[in-house]
């Protein structure tokens, strides 16, 4: 019996010791695997660096862009501007024009009336100057 217990004793010792071997085997594949995902880890804390460093750049950009935007709005303000002040004056110009256009035509008939008086009071001198002539030539 005795020999029956060590021999089981020996059983139960070997058996152990293979599951301790076995522990340490999955305790060495978990520490590779672990070192694999700190691995991973890193280089993904190195992406996200990365990707924080190309974000901070475009948001540079960004603002670069919506100043640049702002200008361009600034300037088509200003060119809206001028462009109304131009109207406004080409509108002053016409009216000008056209009231300067009427006094002229105004004066070309005053002078038209003027021509045409003194055309018939010629016609009526030449008149009288004809029958004065005419009577005493008789």
């Amino acid at each position: 019996m005795k020999e029956q217990r060590l021999e089981h004793m020996e059983d139960m010792l070997s058996h152990l010791i293979s599951m301790v071997g076995s522990m340490r085997t999955d305790q060495a594949e978990m520490k590779t695997q672990l070192n694999g995902l700190t691995k991973e880890q890193a280089v993904m804390i190195e992406d996200q660096a990365v990707m924080r460093e190309e974000q901070s750049e475009m948001k540079i950009e960004q603002a670069a862009m919506k100043k640049e935007q702002s200008e361009m709005k600034k300037e088509l303000t200003s060119i809206k501007t001028e462009q109304s002040s131009m109207k406004q004056e080409i509108f002053t110009m016409k009216t000008e024009n056209d009231r300067r256009h009427r006094e002229i035509m105004d004066e070309f008939k005053i002078l038209r009336a003027d021509q045409d008086h003194i055309w018939n009071k010629a016609v009526q001198n030449e008149r009288d100057i004809a029958q004065l002539k005419h009577q005493f030539s008789d």
